[in-house]
């Protein structure tokens, strides 16, 4: 009898510890498939809040002068817009220029500054930095692409209606006044300078 007892025992003793290992991996299961839906979640959030950067950079790369209202001759490769990218401490900082005096800053990091066209003196100094770079087009080589400066360099795209052309030159010999592009990186300081100013003071001291 006492056999009996001690069989019946061992079986309800085998069933608790299945149970408890069965609770145990449901409640593991459970915590996984809640971790999963976590980290999708934040994902997705991620993808919300993304940085428009590349998006607004490559808008203006393929901006046409008939978007732009413009109307070229055909007969000669005409500037209508520039879209220059320099090493800016941990990112990238895009300018963009085009004929009609817009002018917009945008960084890699987040911020910029958009649609400087309503501002009477950063359209003269826009329209002045088109004006200067088609002296420059000699200088450059034609592309399909666009990738980004590499460290340390300034590379200048410029928009034509014949397509993109490119040049890139180091950072360093702007620093040292021996690059033969320091009068046009001058040239967009001064349209950079004007954009600064139409934003409040406050949102400058923040972008430091």
């Amino acid at each position: 009898m006492k056999i009996i007892y001690i069989i019946i025992g061992l079986v309800l003793l085998t069933g608790i510890i299945f149970c408890l290992l069965s609770c145990k991996n449901n409640l593991k299961s459970n915590s996984q498939i809640k971790q999963q839906k976590e980290n999708k979640t934040k994902i997705e959030e991620n993808k919300a809040i993304k940085n428009p950067y590349e998006d607004l950079r490559n808008m203006a790369l393929a901006m046409t002068p008939e978007q732009l209202g413009l109307t070229l001759k055909s007969d000669k490769t005409i500037v209508y817009g520039i879209v220059m990218d320099w090493k800016v401490g941990e990112g990238i900082a895009t300018f963009i220029v085009f004929q009609t005096g817009d002018a917009s800053m945008y960084s890699s990091t987040g911020g910029g500054v958009i649609g400087g066209v309503t501002n009477e003196n950063v359209k003269k100094a826009a329209i002045a930095f088109i004006d200067k770079s088609r002296t420059y087009l000699s200088k450059t080589i034609k592309t399909e692409t666009a990738p980004l400066a590499e460290e340390n360099s300034v590379k200048f795209y410029f928009l034509t209606n014949k397509g993109k052309f490119v040049a890139q030159e180091r950072m360093e010999n702007f620093e040292n006044n021996s690059s033969e592009w320091l009068a046009l990186f001058e040239e967009a300081n001064k349209v950079i300078t004007q954009l600064r100013l139409t934003t409040p003071k406050d949102e400058n001291e923040n972008r430091r």
